[in-house]
């Protein structure tokens, strides 16, 4: 009798600890349902929750601070990768740094456009982009833009949200350029808007680049002058070393000027500055 009511009480343990695990398992597998249920729905169903479910992506990615690729501002991306080399107390050789207008100077006197093709596919140990492949063409002159303005230049970024630059040499774009270009040249070149647009960063007259001639400084002009317009196209046209170490681009950078826009900007600035061209 004895060894009977042991099975029995062993039974009975064995039993109850089979019915604690199974109710242990079914209320964890509850637990679980309920967490999950306020963001997965069965995708069997065909109710919206579901749809959502099956169609939800894998996972989403944000770039750096959320502003997409290339409607970024010139500062932001100064602060994000540029500031290495050319933050203002940086001490990366070579470097320009911002605010430093000497160390800019002769770079910005080189013009625009070579600034941004040096940024665009490197020079000497600065890598294409400054090593940020994701930039577009336009952001890269807005850093660009922000940097040398910050250093004594004056040069005019693309607009955040404005055509991307390359949409001017679309086919849309192409009736447009097609009308500019049949019209003279000579007859539509406005020196005062190139001298704005490319002329004001070096004889702007609170520019800091050295021995360049700033508009409204008769003095400054007034040697220049007396070599006769012929000569001063011609510097300006073809670019000009002084002797005094000055140093001007052919067509001060901007090499999409034709002649006789040159030759407007130069006028323009000379009859600022004493001259009667």
């Amino acid at each position: 009798m004895n060894q009977l009511s042991n099975h029995k009480a062993r039974g009975s343990a064995l039993t109850t600890l089979v019915g604690g695990i199974v109710i242990l398992l079914a209320v964890l597998f509850f637990l679980v349902k309920l967490a999950n249920s306020g963001y997965f729905s069965n995708v069997e169903e065909t109710t919206t929750s579901a749809t959502e479910t099956r169609i939800m992506p894998v996972g989403t990615l944000a770039m750096g601070d959320g502003t997409p690729i290339g409607e970024r501002t010139g500062e932001q991306i100064f602060n994000k990768v540029c500031l290495q080399c050319h933050a203002a107390d940086s001490n990366v050789p070579n470097a320009p740094r911002i605010t430093n207008n000497g160390e800019w100077a002769p770079r910005i006197a080189k013009g625009f456009d070579t600034l941004f093709n040096n940024a665009l596919n490197g020079f000497n140990a600065m890598p294409a982009k400054g090593g940020q492949s994701d930039l577009t063409d336009d952001e890269l002159k807005r850093v660009i833009a922000y940097m040398a303005n910050q250093s004594g230049g004056n040069f005019e970024a693309p607009a955040v949200g404005a055509a991307p630059a390359d949409a001017a040499a679309s086919g849309e774009a192409a009736p447009a350029a097609a009308e500019q270009a049949a019209a003279p040249a000579a007859s539509t070149a406005d020196g005062k808007q190139i001298f704005e647009s490319t002329c004001v960063a070096c004889h702007g007259a609170t520019s800091a680049i050295p021995n360049s001639p700033k508009i409204t400084k008769n003095d400054e002009w007034a040697s220049r002058i007396k070599k006769g317009k012929e000569a001063l196209f011609k510097n300006a046209i073809e670019g000009f070393t002084g002797p005094g170490g000055g140093f001007m681009p052919a067509k001060g950078g901007n090499t999409n000027l034709s002649d006789d826009e040159v030759k407007a900007a130069v006028t323009y600035m000379v009859n600022e500055s004493g001259g009667k061209f």
